[in-house]
């Protein structure tokens, strides 16, 4: 897919704790992370001196064009609440023509919306303003924003990383329910035989409606397109 050429440079922007980078590095490949939270660089940098990650701001990215083969970003659109596109035009900057990219989103769908209700109502008694949680994008609108900065899709999986059903703790495995957060995300926020059931229908029958990730694979155009 987008990671067969083991020459590439590889470029994981929103790194955060670095599990991809690590991966990667580990493997021999030529990967770049960049992060804006300098506490989690200073972390990686601690662990593995070796390591090349570096602070930086999606929207100002210091590499010049072309400088990148495979982008991935995963988690990081959805959480600019201004900036948005102008990230994906930086991205988009520094990909050299041909290059591949792999980004996730939060998609506009029935498990995100059940999702943010749930949150709304475990957070009703605060007080103050709501504040910005993270942008929804639906397939056809995201793509053609991508198209817009030069980037053209070409494969879009549907996944998630917890079920809306693990909100109902009658369909989480017991093994893990009573666990520190830590194990249970660790252990993949695992259901319970039931609630596996339930959950493999929603997927198999709809998962465009129950995903709470899709991933859009795809290419730089080249600019004489």
């Amino acid at each position: 897919m987008v990671m067969d050429d083991p020459s590439a440079r590889v470029l994981e922007l929103g790194c955060g704790l670095g599990r991809v980078v690590k991966h990667y590095h580990r493997a021999g490949r030529k990967i770049t992370g960049i992060e804006r939270s300098e506490v989690a660089v200073a972390t990686l940098r601690s662990e593995d001196p070796t390591l090349d990650v570096t602070v930086g701001d999606a929207t100002r990215i210091e590499l010049p064009d072309g400088a990148v083969d495979v982008l991935l970003a995963f988690g990081l659109y959805h959480n600019l609440e201004e900036d948005m596109q102008d990230a994906l035009v930086e991205s988009a900057r520094i990909l050299a023509p041909g290059a591949r990219f792999c980004i996730t989103m939060r998609p506009d769908n029935i498990e995100m919306h059940l999702n943010e209700r749930f949150w709304r109502w475990r957070n009703r008694h605060r007080t103050g303003a709501l504040h910005f949680h993270k942008w929804l994008v639906d397939q056809p609108g995201f793509t053609e924003l991508l198209r817009r900065c030069g980037l053209r899709v070409e494969q879009v999986h549907y996944a998630r990383n917890m079920s809306i059903l693990y909100r109902l703790p009658v369909l989480r495995d017991r093994r893990t329910a009573r666990g520190e957060e830590s194990m249970r995300r660790s252990a993949g926020y695992r259901l319970n035989a039931v609630g596996r059931g339930i959950d493999s229908v929603l997927m198999r029958l709809w998962p465009e409606h129950f995903c709470n990730v899709m991933v859009f694979i795809g290419v730089k155009e080249s600019d004489d397109r």
